[in-house]
């Protein structure tokens, strides 16, 4: 008889406990469904009496954290967002809903901590990047108006065919030579700083002016004919609401190959972007530059240069997310008779980032374009038609808070109806981002 009354009541907590797991599950089921409709205050709700049976599940950790935040209900939040630290150390969205959420509770210097930890990501969108620079402005509004920070790359580059394509990521220097020598390869030292200031305007939800200087450094080990010295300033006016933010960025910039200055450039260019959900953002700009070379020999490069470009960007996870980009670019000359300056050319392409650890992440790229010129090539008997893709793959690696080594590969091929302006080049960058 005692066992079976030890058997009863054995049974009778089962079925109780499994009950009860059934019910916690449902539950739990109806919350996701809660927060995926935006109804916080009901996921909030069911969440926040189910969590205590859940410590160890980070997903329902943020989604509690989320809600709470949404419902105003900050201490929850934050102690939600550390349970996530804790089981979860690499999840960047996490970071960056405990630097909202500090922020909230005004403990501004562990807001800004927070923020800055976000930041020094380099697989981070970068809209995103801008967004988190508001909110720093924000933060440091408290103490100042201004907030500056710098990223600074040293890389060793190898480049299989340099004096054939783009030598630098900001133009397609056009040397004014038809490339008819031999593939020649070579090494390089490169160097990018990038240092940004933003002033705050006004209060949340507002303007902001944003100061944007940007330096490039190109010297390669034998082939000094293509060593290049960018420097560039944009200072740009933005707007921001909770949805959408508009920025006007006036661009200018002075480009020097082989120790002579080669191009200057001015620029305008509105930016728009709009967040649909919380996970996808729309981005699209309209940009005119007009290009002035430097050297009599290339006055006839003189040209303006039309862009136009929409990207569509879908974060998966706190710690991933890809964006397909479209572009059209038009080129047209200023005077001359050049057959090798006015195109129209159509690029796609898409960028798949993952931060796998608090320690490695990655990022990979893939693109087509097709460049069509205007004017007829009596020596061709045709009119040039370039198809060209590009593939790149990089891996990033912390070394320390603020340090990361980073090695990239990538490929690139052209096929041009005019044989000889096909070609094909990898090149392979090793190097170090620091962030200050």
């Amino acid at each position: 008889m005692r066992k079976i009354v030890i058997l009863l009541v054995g049974l009778s907590v089962f079925l109780f406990g499994s009950e009860l797991m059934e019910s916690t599950d449902s539950k739990y089921e109806q919350a996701v469904k809660s927060y995926k409709e935006k109804d916080f205050k009901n996921s909030y709700e069911i969440l926040s009496k189910i969590y205590i049976s859940k410590l160890s599940d980070a997903k329902l950790n943020f989604y509690l954290g989320r809600s709470a935040f949404e419902t105003g209900n900050y201490e929850v939040a934050l102690a939600a967002f550390e349970r996530v630290e804790m089981l979860d150390p690499a999840n960047l969205g996490n970071k960056l809903e405990m630097a909202r959420t500090y922020f909230m509770l005004k403990m501004y210097e562990d807001s800004e901590l927070a923020f800055k930890e976000v930041l020094e990501n380099p697989n981070i969108p970068q809209n995103l990047r801008t967004n988190i620079e508001l909110y720093l402005s924000k933060v440091t509004k408290v103490q100042q108006k201004s907030f500056t920070y710098a990223t600074v790359n040293l890389d060793w580059v190898y480049d299989s065919n340099v004096n054939y394509g783009s030598i630098d990521s900001q133009y397609n220097i056009n040397t004014g030579t038809l490339p008819g020598t031999p593939e020649q390869s070579d090494r390089a030292l490169q160097v990018y700083a990038d240092i940004v200031n933003i002033y705050d305007l006004g209060d949340k939800n507002g303007f902001a002016f944003k100061n944007r200087f940007t330096l490039f450094l190109k010297d390669y080990q034998k082939l000094d004919a293509f060593d290049v010295a960018y420097i560039g300033y944009s200072p740009s006016l933005l707007y921001k609401e909770t949805k959408y933010l508009v920025e006007f960025v006036l661009g200018l910039d002075v480009l020097n190959l082989a120790d002579k200055e080669y191009l200057r450039t001015v620029g305008f260019t509105p930016r728009f972007e709009y967040s649909h959900t919380n996970t996808l953002r729309s981005i699209s700009h309209i940009k005119y530059q007009k290009k002035y070379f430097s050297q009599s020999a290339q006055y006839d490069l003189n040209s303006d240069h039309y862009e136009l470009a929409y990207s569509l960007q879908n974060i998966l996870s706190p710690r991933s997310y890809i964006q397909g980009n479209i572009t059209g670019i038009r080129e047209r000359k200023h005077h001359g008779t050049r057959i090798d300056v006015d195109y129209d050319e159509y690029r796609a392409n898409v960028v798949y980032a993952n931060q796998f650890t608090a320690i490695y992440g990655t990022e990979l790229f893939a693109e087509y374009r097709r460049r069509n010129y205007e004017d007829h090539s009596t020596l061709f008997g045709n009119t040039r038609v370039d198809n060209g893709a590009t593939a790149a793959a990089t891996v990033n690696a912390r070394i320390l808070k603020t340090l990361r080594l980073h090695l990239k590969g990538t490929y690139n091929r052209v096929e041009s109806n005019q044989d000889r302006f096909s070609y094909q080049k990898y090149t392979i960058t090793a190097g170090l981002n620091k962030t200050f």
